[in-house]
């Protein structure tokens, strides 16, 4: 019986993929591609630059943009019922942006998995946020500094704004413009930096809110800090 690999490649630039997930790639027959709208994985197109898949089979699995859990539910398990079938035969990977603990639906996937009867292993990653700090050039905390980790959905944006320390804002998605005024209404503007896609070939930073010049995509994250030599442009 085979096993299921969480395999981590980063958030875009294939020169972070650690070699643990290179190698764990090269071993396995199946790679497990997850796309969103049947759209093109950058997962994927990011493991293809540090990895010779020529001969294995890909797998791809399709999510949807739901906050259905009902919804959700049935497709984690339509997807682990096609990879145990696959698991009877093969190693398979299943490739995630980032890094797999951090907001991944593998760790669904997997636990289905293993009520299936199946191994399954973690491969860690390079977060975006890490990778984006050191774009920046910045540290993300400091000596006793609270690192805090949001998801734009959080329940209290506004309130989480005023948490000590350092905020990282992920997965705000179209509503970055109305994040951007919450940040503008706090006076936060002078602290926070963004990037977006971060490791992409379009990727982009911005060391304050008002030096952004372009629309910002999905794959955008903000980093809010009350540092006082938080440095500027």
């Amino acid at each position: 019986m085979g096993r299921l690999y969480g395999v981590s490649v980063g958030p875009g630039d294939p020169q972070l993929m650690t070699l643990k997930a290179a190698n764990i790639i090269e071993k396995c027959g199946v790679i497990a591609v997850p796309r969103t709208g049947g759209e093109t994985s950058i997962a994927l197109s990011i493991a293809e630059q540090a990895v010779d898949l020529s001969g294995k089979r890909k797998l791809y699995f399709d999510f949807p943009m739901t906050a259905d859990r009902e919804e959700c539910g049935k497709n984690y398990s339509d997807i682990a019922d096609r990879l145990c079938s696959e698991l009877e035969n093969n190693d398979a990977a299943f490739l995630t942006l980032g890094d797999i603990s951090v907001y991944s639906t593998f760790s669904h996937i997997g636990s289905l998995v293993e009520k299936r009867g199946f191994e399954t292993e973690i491969c860690a990653g390079v977060t975006s946020f890490s990778a984006a700090a050191a774009l920046l050039g910045e540290p993300l905390c400091l000596g006793d500094e609270e690192l805090h980790i949001i998801p734009y959905d959080c329940g209290d944006i506004e309130k989480a704004l005023e948490l000590g320390g350092t905020k990282v804002i992920m997965k705000a998605g179209r509503r970055a413009e109305d994040l951007i005024g919450l940040i503008k209404a706090k006076g936060l503007s002078g602290c926070t930096k963004i990037v977006s896609n971060c490791g992409l070939a379009d990727e982009k930073k911005y060391r304050s809110v008002g030096s952004i010049d372009s629309e910002l995509g999905y794959f955008t994250l903000f980093i809010i800090t009350d540092r006082e030599n938080f440095h500027e442009a």
